[in-house]
């Protein structure tokens, strides 16, 4: 790949990540009161995204929309990765931590993606991208000293909870670029998030409990509705589309527009504090990320 960004995949992944900053706000209003389930509203965001994408499949590559060979189960086991585990600790973390904090635990994201693009070697690390991964990781950890970010005594388990999200949406960014190589980003999105939505309603219905699939406000359920749609389908399809696209330390680096949003959108919705120690934090996390994705020029080659 080349070396140099690519506009429109980076647009595509930058657009990607706003709306997914708005859904963390969708979400943290319909389940941040305690309600509906995490679980059960990630069944219904993901059920609504993949009949969204299944249908445009259809219309779009029509006789197309196979796949045939032995990349089917890796790229299955990646929609549970992405679809089912990322989605439910993405939404479950959002029970114990504002908007804001839970976008800045998801931007640690682009340092996974290029830590694990380097060891798998599909990145090269260089002394930019370890000086831009100090600079971000010391951006989060600024922004959540602030001791009125922490909502109550189980904040560290929506902390948690968005890391294992973020780390399982990195080893996806990696890993799905193997088969986007033979397979194009619609059908392959098209597959892997029903399969997710499966392994979800699974997991939902041997709980017992499927109250929550249908128990919801109209407020809960125009929440469902968009992060199933714009902050689901289309976002979740414009992360992969760039994918297939540039490198995956590229697209992660545009995760950082997902904080930033996710702030300014759950200061002006939800009323969360969005203190100058939040947009200091936010600040060092864009300036790491670019750094660690700087282009680097490549040398004259010699005259003979």
């Amino acid at each position: 790949m080349s070396d140099h960004p690519q506009l429109l995949p980076t647009f595509a992944s930058v657009l990607a990540t706003v709306l997914g900053g708005s859904a963390i706000v969708a979400t943290r209003l319909a389940v941040g009161d305690g309600q509906p389930d995490p679980l059960a509203f990630s069944v219904l965001r993901y059920v609504g995204a993949s009949a969204v994408m299944i249908a445009i499949a259809f219309a779009t590559l029509g006789r197309r929309f196979r796949i045939i060979g032995p990349g089917l189960v890796p790229i299955m086991g990646l929609g549970v990765l992405q679809f089912a585990l990322f989605g439910w600790l993405f939404t479950a973390s959002l029970r114990y931590v504002p908007s804001a904090r839970g976008g800045l635990i998801f931007a640690t994201m682009p340092i996974l993606t290029l830590g694990m693009a380097v060891l798998l070697g599909r990145e090269r690390l260089t002394a930019a991208k370890i000086v831009g991964a100090a600079l971000a990781c010391g951006g989060v950890a600024f922004a959540l000293g602030e001791g009125a970010l922490a909502t109550g005594p189980e904040v560290w388990k929506g902390d948690a909870m968005m890391f294992g999200a973020a780390l399982a949406g990195s080893t996806y960014n990696v890993l799905s670029g193997i088969y986007l190589r033979n397979m194009a980003a619609l059908g392959m999105v098209a597959i892997q998030l029903p399969v997710g939505a499966v392994v979800l309603l699974a997991v939902l219905v041997a709980s017992g409990d499927l109250s929550g699939l249908v128990a919801l406000s109209a407020t809960e359920w125009g929440a469902a509705i968009y992060v199933a749609t714009l902050g689901g389908a289309a976002s979740f399809y414009l992360w992969i589309w760039a994918l297939e696209r540039i490198a995956p330390s590229r697209v992660a680096v545009t995760v950082t527009f997902n904080p930033v949003s996710a702030a300014l959108l759950g200061a002006f919705v939800l009323g969360e504090p969005l203190t100058w120690r939040m947009l200091a934090g936010l600040a060092g996390i864009v300036a790491g990320i670019a750094i660690a994705n700087w282009p680097v020029r490549q040398p004259a080659p010699a005259s003979g």
